[in-house]
């Protein structure tokens, strides 16, 4: 529909109005063609929707990677801000992938995973050494290493579990994976070993 809609009615119509028929043609023709403009746009609509519903149900099968992107480790996309502590830039604890295709592709998504783990558990570590150091309390929800802090730098409610004889040891994130998703990493890891 074009915007200049009334500048064309007044440029095909009779100057005089006494002596004007014109209009109602050119309205009822007008009408038509906003009818024929109307369908078009319900129909590239209904098509446009149909595309979607493919393409949600392909995603629903093969996770989203439709187009031919890279595989991405969710624990990559989805993480939290990192925090500064003591000094050293520590990342949010990763989340465990949840779109492996178990396929054995050459970038396993538990892969990157366990990259991320030990990334983050290194710089837990440098953040700890830092803050008995210097000084300072870890964040209560930043899941402190216990065992690397003195009661001084942990916050006050793990500070009493600490001195506790059963402190919480060192939680590794793979701890909560299942058995044979964890299985199929190392092999993974093994075979990608062999390969090089």
């Amino acid at each position: 529909r074009s915007k200049y809609l009334f500048y064309d009615l007044v440029k095909l119509s009779n100057r005089h109005p006494q002596h004007n028929s014109l209009p109602v043609s050119l309205l009822e023709n007008i009408d038509g063609a906003l009818a024929k403009e109307a369908k078009t746009a319900r129909d590239e609509d209904a098509s446009e929707a149909r595309r979607k519903a493919a393409e949600a149900k392909i995603a629903k099968v093969f996770g989203g990677r439709i187009k031919g992107e890279d595989r991405k480790s969710s624990s990559r996309i989805n993480v939290g801000k990192p925090r500064v502590i003591g000094g050293v830039k520590v990342p949010h604890r990763p989340l465990e992938p949840d779109n492996c295709c178990m396929s054995g592709c050459i970038n396993c998504v538990w892969e990157m995973y366990n990259d991320d783990v030990k990334d983050w558990n290194t710089q837990r570590k440098k953040a700890a050494a830092a803050l008995v150091a210097k000084g300072g309390v870890w964040p209560e929800d930043f899941h402190p290493p216990i065992e690397l802090l003195k009661p001084e730098n942990l916050p006050p409610s793990l500070a009493l579990q600490a001195r506790g004889n059963n402190p919480k040891g060192d939680e590794e994130p793979w701890d909560k994976v299942p058995v044979q998703i964890r299985v199929f990493a190392e092999m993974e890891k093994k075979i990608k070993a062999k390969q090089k």
